[in-house]
């Protein structure tokens, strides 16, 4: 008995079959390899082959040993193609998610190059904005502070998982605050934007009611894009500063010049009065009623900006005339 041959395989049968149907695969076969008939040189081996394979399944006794040994073979054949599966299966697994991760890494950088570039699109489009606004001249760059499209933008951060905020939505929600100029949705993570807006007042206006108005409180956090208050912002806030101080100064004056009629001689709301410190600006106040702190320092950064414009509007005239 050759265990290692595979004798119903070999008469072509299956290993339920009856003693007639294997008389009759053996004849079959015996017919087509027997040296006689077949000149393969390994026909005499085959035929030899066959009728072992004959005797020993007609034999009851060697029969059932030799099923036992086939089926404990059958089986290590079987698991071990399962186990060749597995592994297939495991290395085809790693070689798809080595591919995903080289997708994902390259998605997530072709997504970090839209944003960059959606921002320098902004910006240069920001430049030719300013250009034609405030034209060429070399002396108004050096005396003005000059304004970026990152002057324009706002930081915006809020909770992914509670608002799935839309560059529309966002649109809608800040311009009746401060008008939207563009948005650009992060692409490295999800709850954050970049907001630019048409003027840094429109900026700074949201600024300022980030934490008053109830609609921005939807908002985890509002900054400057750049991290830092933008030049003509500071230098509204100097003037702001200066104001206040001018405007203490006045009322104290004002305290010291009051007569024995308890009647201020100095008046604030006085259209007659002639007394105007040397040293002071020009004040006007707002009326409290008629407009808001926000609204007023906005208006201030806006007649700065023009002042600035006329100055050297004057200026250029008078260097024409000359």
């Amino acid at each position: 008995m050759n265990t290692e041959v595979d004798y119903y395989e070999l008469l072509g049968i299956q290993i339920t079959a009856s003693d007639k149907e294997i008389k009759n695969a053996y004849r079959k076969k015996a017919l087509k390899v027997h040296p006689d008939k077949n000149p393969n040189p390994d026909a005499a081996v085959l035929f030899h082959n066959l009728t072992q394979a004959q005797e020993l399944l007609l034999d009851t006794k060697k029969r059932s040993e030799y099923d036992q040994i086939h089926r404990s073979r059958q089986e290590r054949q079987k698991k071990k193609q399962e186990m060749d599966s597995k592994r297939r299966n495991a290395q085809d697994e790693l070689e798809q998610r080595e591919k995903d991760a080289k997708k994902a890494k390259t998605d997530q950088q072709q997504a970090k190059a839209q944003y960059e570039a959606e921002i320098a699109r902004m910006r240069e489009e920001g430049a030719k904005r300013r250009q034609e606004d405030w034209g060429n001249n070399d002396k108004e760059k050096e005396e003005l502070p000059e304004e970026t499209e990152l002057d324009c933008a706002l930081k915006i951060k809020w909770k992914r998982k509670k608002y799935d905020f839309s560059e529309s939505d966002l649109e809608r929600i800040l311009d009746p605050l401060g008008r939207v100029d563009s948005v650009a949705l992060s692409q490295k993570k999800k709850g954050g934007a970049i907001v630019v807006f048409k003027t840094v007042v429109d900026a700074y206006s949201i600024i300022t009611k980030k934490e008053s108005h109830p609609v921005l409180s939807q908002f985890e956090s509002i900054d400057w894009a750049t991290g830092k208050v933008p030049a003509l912002v500071l230098r509204m806030n100097k003037a702001e500063e200066m104001k206040k101080e001018a405007r203490a100064a006045l009322f104290s004056a004002n305290d010291r010049a009051t007569p024995a009629t308890g009647k201020p001689l100095f008046s604030m709301g006085s259209q007659s009065s002639f007394f105007k410190p040397a040293n002071l600006p020009n004040l006007k106040t707002p009326s409290s009623s008629k407009i808001s702190d926000n609204d007023y320092e906005a208006l201030t950064l806006m007649k700065m900006r023009q002042a600035e414009r006329d100055r050297i509007i004057l200026l250029q005239q008078k260097q024409a005339t000359n």
